[in-house]
């Protein structure tokens, strides 16, 4: 594909249904790397998705078996705006433009959506299939999956904020290691490291997701949104800040219709019904 082909629109399959919205990177032929359209559709989808009362959970995952995601296709180029008469052809602060607004938004916009996020790691995940992987909630890998970190092996500085998840999840000397050496993160390391929630084989991996999205689903949204916030909180935040930030979760929670839901259902000796808000 060249840059004057048109974007197919089935390059990102979207379904919504009984509170989860399924996202499915669908470039197999292509190794799921995925064209600035498609990254912006996703960066879309997680910001929608946040207000959207009518999701309750979010599944990534890619087609096919071999691969999730191997970062950006670099032969298709974003339009550029004319420049001025006499403008160099790369102008100082457009590569900061540029990942702002590219992978480091995508980034943002899965740790900052007020859902849960599930990456159903369906095959290899490289660069920026690394960081979607590193930035979700919950990770299900195939057995056959694996992390590669391409950045050490071509000269290249972690992007999309690679460096800023990695030792928070695996720790500063096992994040050293893998980003020095250029290792390989197999399914069962990625388990052993907590990059990984649970491991399965091929063959059960959907069945596994949607067990897990299901009963997310049906859980008390606010509250996991909250939950979330306060988790990415508090590895940033001194302990006062953090404390007042749960503090005032706990009170917005109380005015919610869940929070209504599980009083009543308290008073009256029966299980509550969540309904997300």
């Amino acid at each position: 594909m060249t840059t004057s082909e048109a974007p197919r629109e089935d390059e990102l399959l979207v379904e919504h249904t009984a509170g989860i919205l399924r996202l499915t990177i669908n470039r197999p032929e292509s190794s799921n790397s995925i064209p600035y359209y498609v990254r912006d559709g996703l960066i879309d989808q997680f910001r929608s998705a946040s207000a959207d009362a009518a999701v309750r959970c979010v599944v990534l995952t890619a087609a096919g078996d071999r691969h999730f995601c191997t970062g950006s296709d670099l032969r298709i180029r974003p339009p550029m705006a004319p420049k001025p008469e006499g403008a160099p052809d790369f102008v100082v602060g457009s590569a900061v433009h540029m990942m702002r607004t590219g992978f480091q938004a995508l980034m943002e916009s899965i740790q900052d959506c007020m859902k849960p996020v599930v990456v159903a790691l369906n095959g290899t995940a490289a660069g920026g299939g690394a960081m979607l992987t590193l930035a979700a909630d919950l990770v299900i890998a195939s057995d056959t999956a694996r992390i590669v970190d391409v950045f050490g092996r071509q000269a290249l500085i972690p992007d999309g904020g690679f460096l800023y998840l990695l030792p928070r999840i695996v720790g500063m000397h096992k994040a050293a290691e893998i980003v020095f050496l250029g290792e390989t993160i197999t399914a069962p390391e990625m388990l052993a490291l907590g990059i990984a929630n649970r491991v399965v084989p091929d063959a059960e991996l959907a069945a596994t997701t949607d067990e897990w999205a299901m009963r997310l689903a049906a859980k008390p949204t606010k509250v996991l949104g909250w939950a979330k916030k306060l988790l990415h909180d508090a590895t940033d935040l001194p302990r006062t800040a953090t404390l007042e930030h749960e503090a005032t979760s706990i009170e917005l929670n109380l005015g919610t219709e869940d929070g209504k839901e599980r009083t009543a259902a308290m008073m009256e000796k029966r299980d509550p019904v969540w309904r997300g808000f």
